[in-house]
Parts: C-alpha cells; sequence; structure tokens
C-alpha cells in the first residue's frame, strides 16, 4: 500500500498448512486468491491448496495425491485453477472452478511419459484460455493451448517445448528445442507463429526460459549470459532484450513473473560469509557461499525482499 511520501509499504500475512508443517504459494490473482500446495497432518501426503478471504480449502483430488507437479501453477481472476488432475491412473492437465468447485479435463496430445503423466496445465488467463504441456509419446513433450474446448499442439522449433503462460491476448511463452535433446530456448507465440528469444546472443547453444508474460505483450525469464558464464534475468519487448542484472555481488537470477506496470519478481543469489571444512585437513576457513533471495525488480533497480521488511518484524 502506498505511504504519505509515496513509497509502496510492504506486509507479509502467513498462510496457514493444510495440518503439516509446510506449504508453498505459487501464484495470485487481483482478487488476492492464492493457490499453492501444502502437506497434510503427518507429512506423509500433501495436497493443493486454494486460500481466499483468509479461508483455505483442499483443492482435492486436483494436483492431489500420488502424481502432483510444483503446485497448481496459474489461477485467473474467475477462480479457474490450472493445473492437472489423476483420472484412471494418468496425470492429465485440467481446470479447477472454485465457484462451483468443477475440474474440466483439457484432454491430451495422445502420448504418456513415465507411465503416469500426460500434461499439465500452468497458466490460464481471463478468458479461460490456458496453456501447458503434453506428451505427444513417451519422449516430446509439446506447449498447448487450450481455448474454447480445443487444445492446440504449438509446436517447437524441432524438438520439445513447453508453455508457462499467458496474457488476455492469447501471446503465450515458454521454452522450446530445436533438437530432441536440445537446449531449451525462450519463445514467445502469437499469432500462430513461435519466435525464439535470444536475450543474449548465446549462439547455438543458448539456453533461455520466458516464464511470464503482462497485459502489454512484455515477457521475462533467464538466460544464459556467455560473457559472464552465469543465467541472468532478462525482459523482452518490441523484440529487444535488457539484462535485469543480479542482486549486488551476485551470480545468477531468474524472473518468473511481470505484472501491468512492469514490476517484476523471481530469485537471485546473493554473496554471505561463513565458514567452510577443508575436506583434507577439516579445518574451518572463511569462505563466500550464495543464498537464493527472492527479489522485485522496479525502477530499474533488484531488491532483495527481505531487505523490505521491517528489522522487528520477526
Amino acid at each position: 500500500r502506498p505511504t504519505h511520501t509515496g513509497a509502496i509499504q510492504y506486509t507479509i500475512e502467513e498462510i496457514p498448512t493444510l495440518g503439516g508443517s509446510q506449504n508453498f504459494a505459487y501464484a495470485i490473482n487481483d482478487r488476492g486468491q492464492v493457490v499453492g500446495l501444502s502437506w497434510l497432518a503427518g507429512d506423509t501426503a500433501s495436497a493443493g491448496f486454494l486460500y481466499s478471504s483468509e479461508q483455505l480449502t483442499s483443492l482435492s483430488p486436483f494436483n492431489s495425491g500420488v502424481v502432483q507437479t510444483a503446485g497448481p501453477t496459474g489461477i485467473n481472476n474467475r477462480g479457474q485453477i490450472a493445473s492437472g488432475v489423476i483420472r484412471n491412473r494418468l496425470y492429465t492437465a485440467g481446470l479447477y472452478d472454485s465457484r462451483n468447485r468443477q475440474i474440466l479435463p483439457l484432454g491430451s496430445l495422445g502420448g504418456v511419459c513415465c507411465d503416469t503423466f500426460s500434461g499439465v496445465a500452468t497458466a490460464v488467463n481471463a478468458g479461460g484460455a490456458a496453456v501447458g504441456y503434453a506428451y505427444l509419446d513417451r519422449m516430446h513433450p509439446q506447449a498447448f493451448l487450450y481455448s474454447d474446448g480445443v487444445m492446440t499442439d504449438l509446436a517447437s522449433f524441432g524438438g520439445w517445448s513447453r508453455a508457462f503462460d499467458i496474457n488476455e491476448d492469447n501471446e503465450v511463452v515458454g521454452a522450446a528445442s530445436d533438437q530432441v535433446n536440445g537446449f531449451a530456448r525462450a519463445f514467445i507465440y502469437r499469432d500462430g507463429v513461435m519466435t525464439e528469444i535470444d536475450p543474449f546472443g548465446g549462439g547455438p547453444d543458448n539456453e533461455s526460459y520466458a516464464n511470464g508474460i503482462n497485459g502489454t505483450g512484455k515477457v521475462v525469464g533467464t538466460g544464459w549470459v556467455p560473457s559472464g558464464g552465469a543465467f541472468n534475468a532478462f525482459i523482452y519487448s518490441n523484440g529487444m532484450s535488457s539484462n535485469l542484472g543480479t542482486l549486488r555481488g551476485g551470480i545468477n537470477s531468474e524472473a518468473y513473473s511481470i505484472n501491468d506496470r512492469n514490476q517484476i519478481v523471481g530469485i537471485a543469489d546473493k554473496p554471505y560469509r561463513t565458514f567452510c571444512i577443508d575436506p583434507d585437513t577439516g579445518r574451518k576457513f572463511r569462505c563466500v557461499q550464495y543464498a537464493q533471495k527472492g527479489f522485485l525488480y522496479q525502477n530499474g533497480e533488484m531488491l532483495d525482499l527481505n531487505s523490505l521488511i521491517k528489522r522487528n518484524a520477526g
């Protein structure tokens, strides 16, 4: 919320678990509804959850049980959640409508990986169009767009592909390769055409991922920087890419999402001094290690999210 000086003040609200010792939040919509994954009592199983109006609801059987992905990975402002569900012992892409608690299976591209996994939805826009990836056979995942009851294969650059996000104009971003075992290449898909995003000019061995897109078509992700030997977060707009850099003293960064105010969130490593142990002598010595931090990038500056918390906040 804005302060009298115009700065933004942030607060942290704890989300309870479904009875277990830990949980993970993966996405939030403009209504403040959050989806994620929580351990159940005893920590022997986990289930997807929806947190809305300070109420926690299990989404089981949606993305719950024996086969799961990294939690329900997208939610739109209508409360539709993108992920998947086990049906007939097979995990398939689906949408969960939190208003009526109905699950809509999205279908498949005909393949099954690892005996149990057909595909998963990763994001859904306000119109109910969803993206994700599904298998053509045992080896080839392909990005898909689900719209008006039809799952469309978005193809690749000649190998595999996965879609990670979609905006209201049905522009899709993700990663694809030019060979079956090839490097990931960030892409944007619009008007029926998949275009590679090469953020840092990596050449044939470039590796990059486009993770998020906002309403104006700006894309964020991460890519290999050949000159630095590391992965750095990028923003891509109108055919041009910019390096978002790292936290002070850090090496790697990755952008996950961008909103229509061009605020970007992601992770980046940050150095800290500690003691290491020499494996030959067993002696301790001072050394530098790197910890992973969440970041907010705005107004040309990458901020460690922990630095925005009041010192005595607990």
